[in-house]
């Protein structure tokens, strides 16, 4: 399974659930009176250092982290649950990335907010496993990968694993992987389906260009476009907000929570509020002076 962070509270938010594939447990998660079951805040390469001085492309990340901490924590609609698509450590995911990270997870979670962690290019899939030991799940469905399924109330979440190599910029699922993934949206066609997954996809590449993305692009959308309950594919990686369409498949690229490649770029977190035939996103930008502060796109799951 992913990494995992309960509340640190009493109250209990999501259960263990076995489904029919066989190896694959999910997440289930149960009503709670103070949580909008349908609300999920989005982070993107957070990029959390060693030490909270060190900066980067002139912003403290550890700063940014807390920034928006403060702001899900602050929320007037409380999510279940807090999705951060990896990159969760600076660059070669070191011990002390993750124990600074561990550190600023403790106020969502002090608030009631369960955290899930997918892993990026720059995280370290052993180190960050150690360092977050109590929270590592003995069964993995697919060996060396940490992948879940979680089940809400009006979608499922299908969170992927394509950390290929620690501080090499593209990513791969993997045959094993991908084979998981047509039997796991099988056994829970019951819902949508929303994949959750770090690297973005590529599907042409510009003659002499090369592929910093998903490298197994193609064979993923060979299992998830004929599935008609899939109905998105969030992503991070290339430090953008955007938002585009393929086989009726709604790509969802998330702001970093860190730093952006270009000035006039948003970083911050997303807001994402499930709806019976859809999904609406709103951008929180760091920034609350920048022209796409508070952007909402509003988006129809394809029949």
């Amino acid at each position: 399974m992913s990494i995992h962070l309960q509340p640190l509270t009493r109250r209990r938010f999501i259960a263990a659930a076995a489904a029919s594939v066989p190896g694959l447990m999910s997440l289930r998660y149960l009503h709670a009176a103070d949580r909008d079951p349908n609300l999920f805040a989005l982070l993107s390469d957070t990029h959390v250092p060693e030490r909270p001085d060190i900066p980067a492309r002139g912003v403290n990340m550890t700063e940014n982290f807390q920034r928006v901490a403060a702001e899900l924590v602050a929320h007037p609609q409380s999510p279940a649950a807090v999705l951060i698509n990896g990159d969760c450590a600076y660059l070669k995911g070191l011990p002390a990335d993750y124990a600074n990270l561990a550190g600023l997870l403790d106020p969502l979670r002090a608030a009631g907010l369960p955290v899930h962690l997918n892993l990026g290019n720059h995280d370290h899939r052993e180190q960050i496993i150690q360092s977050l030991a109590k929270y590592r799940p003995a069964d993995q469905p697919v060996p060396g990968r940490r992948i879940t399924v979680l089940q809400t109330e009006r979608v499922n979440w299908f969170m992927l694993d394509t950390l290929d190599k620690v501080n090499v910029t593209p990513g791969l699922l993997g045959e094993p992987q991908i084979k998981w993934l047509g039997e796991a949206l099988d056994a829970h066609a019951d819902k949508p389906a929303i994949i959750y997954a770090h690297h973005d996809p590529v599907f042409k590449l510009p003659e002499g260009r090369r592929n910093t993305g998903l490298v197994d692009t193609d064979a993923f959308f060979n299992v998830i476009a004929p599935r008609r309950h899939v109905k998105a594919y969030v992503f991070g990686h290339t430090h953008r907000w955007e938002h585009h369409e393929r086989d009726g498949i709604h790509l969802i690229n998330l702001p970093p929570t860190a730093y952006v490649f270009r000035k006039d770029l948003p970083n911050g977190w997303v807001a994402a509020a499930v709806k019976p035939d859809g999904i609406k996103m709103t951008l929180h930008t760091l920034d609350k002076d920048h022209k796409q502060d508070g952007e909402v796109v509003d988006l129809k799951w394809r029949a």
